[in-house]
């Protein structure tokens, strides 16, 4: 038989270890904690069912709890869950903006600096420098964290949009 390297020996002596325990737990812990089982008594059982059911019916609702449950029933003025459709239709009904001699509304909302690569969101949609904008003839040409410069391809024009938080 080969002699045991010194690794194998702490493995042993771990598993022994574990088997003792294992041993008290089943010889001397286990019979005790049998032996101190009382049986429930349901009268007490029942009593205590009675005190809490009594606890929680006499107990009232903090203001706070009332605040919120009136201001979960009420219908929301905007919706955080909207699609872009539906976020365009509200933006240009109610924070849209005319920019100067042009018929477009454009909403300059977010700016987004991502490790050198800088977007833009306009109208709800995301637009790196240089990419067309789903409306005909608009080009961004550059962004800066307060305002994008969009050019019109059919005027050669140029409009400076403003961020809108």
């Amino acid at each position: 038989m080969q002699k045991l390297n010194k690794r194998q020996i702490i493995i042993l002596c771990v598993a022994f270890l574990f088997m003792l325990y294992a041993a008290y737990e089943l010889a001397i812990v286990r019979p005790a904690a049998k032996k101190a089982k009382t049986d429930m008594n349901p009268t007490r059982v029942s009593d205590f069912i009675s005190t809490v059911n009594a606890e929680l019916a006499g107990s009232q609702a903090a203001a706070v709890d009332e605040y919120i449950a009136r201001r979960a029933e009420t219908k929301w003025d905007a919706s955080p869950f909207w699609d872009r459709v539906s976020y365009r239709e509200w933006a240009g009904g109610t924070a849209g903006s005319h920019q100067a001699g042009s018929a477009v509304k454009i909403i300059y909302s977010g700016f987004v600096d991502a490790g050198g690569k800088q977007m833009a969101v306009i109208n709800g949609w995301e637009y790196t420098a240089g990419e067309a904008l789903e409306m005909e003839g608009y080009i961004l040409k550059r962004i800066t964290p307060f305002r994008v410069i969009i050019e019109n391809r059919n005027t050669g024009s140029e409009l400076a949009v403003p961020i809108q938080e």
